[in-house]
């Protein structure tokens, strides 16, 4: 195990207008390959969550403020540095989502990681390219569009890929010039209190990036709360339809992005190795917890049978192991 790390895990705090604060509740996070406590985290009260939307707010909605006079240009050049400490961090990121989360640190440190630079990357070069249109409609008339920000985003993401799910919503939510309220997933928060470290370093300006750590209870008050104009979900399907109705109920615009049950389809005429090696690879990568994982097999019955004998001996050669 990486243990060599965990004396380097202090308590996990909230992250709200670029303060790092207690709260009365706290529960502890676990290295799911040991069961061995890492460290205790905050669990966010719903005065918290509340405190951290108001720094949000105050963040975008002063027009004199830092992140609103901020040009395009200015929010990319910032968004990519935060991306270049993300790459000078990145054996510490990995070492900490291997230890929260119980993937192979080759996965950490070789995919996810660089994923989520390159994702900031993207969306820091994004930022200036964000266009209206002008619309032809009448001749005695000028008509245009223009790309504004939503406002205030409520972020939670899963525990599979606690960091890249998170960069996949703040690129483009930072880029835009929207701010954030973000809530990792309870099981996994570790990274993503890291990442807020990184971005105060970036330079990110108070408000715009604020990080709340909790269950169920901290998840609904992020999308009860009326000051958050989007919610942004990965999870269940179960708790998208729940975030759905509760988002309904104060107008929030909700992108979800939710589980899923993906077939190997396996026909008589292909290279059965090849099939097997990518079945294997398709239902245990990243311990099986996936959400396009290939969790079901249709297979032609001509081959049936010998592709389930070269299926689960392959699979017997798969030992569980230190991470």
């Amino acid at each position: 195990m990486l243990t060599a790390s965990k004396s380097k895990i202090s308590p996990g705090r909230l992250l709200i207008n670029n303060e790092w604060t207690n709260s009365a509740t706290h529960f502890d996070t676990i290295n799911p390959a040991t069961g061995e406590v890492l460290t205790q985290i905050v669990e966010a009260s719903a005065d918290d969550v509340a405190h951290a939307v108001q720094a949000a707010r105050r963040a975008f909605d002063d027009r004199s403020g830092p992140w609103r006079k901020m040009s395009a240009s200015e929010r990319g050049r910032l968004i990519w540095k935060l991306a270049d400490l993300v790459e000078k961090n990145i054996d510490e990121l990995a070492e900490i989502e291997t230890l929260d989360n119980g993937k192979p640190i080759f996965e950490s440190r070789y995919v996810d990681m660089p994923m989520v630079a390159d994702v900031l990357r993207y969306y820091a070069g994004l930022a200036t390219k964000i266009h209206g249109e002008t619309v032809n409609t009448l001749d005695a008339a000028f008509t245009y569009t223009l790309r504004e920000p939503v406002g205030v985003v409520g972020m939670i993401v899963a525990w599979n890929f606690p960091l890249l799910l998170a960069s996949w919503k703040l690129g483009p939510a930072l880029a835009c010039g929207n701010t954030v309220v973000l809530k990792p997933a309870e099981q996994t928060p570790l990274s993503a209190l890291r990442f807020g470290e990184l971005a105060i370093e970036a330079g990110l300006p108070a408000g715009v990036l604020n990080i709340v750590t909790g269950g169920a209870a901290t998840g609904e008050a992020i999308v009860q709360h009326p000051g958050i104009d989007k919610v942004a979900f990965t999870g269940s399907t179960a708790v998208g339809r729940e975030i759905m109705r509760s988002a309904a109920e104060t107008m929030k615009r909700v992108t979800l992005e939710l589980g899923g049950k993906s077939p190997n389809i396996v026909c008589a005429d292909s290279d059965l190795d090849g099939a097997v090696k990518g079945a294997i690879t398709g239902i245990f990568y990243g311990k099986g917890e996936v959400c396009n994982a290939g969790s079901r097999l249709f297979i032609e019955n001509k081959v049936r049978d010998e592709f389930m004998e070269k299926l689960v001996a392959r699979a017997k050669k798969m030992q569980p192991a230190d991470p």
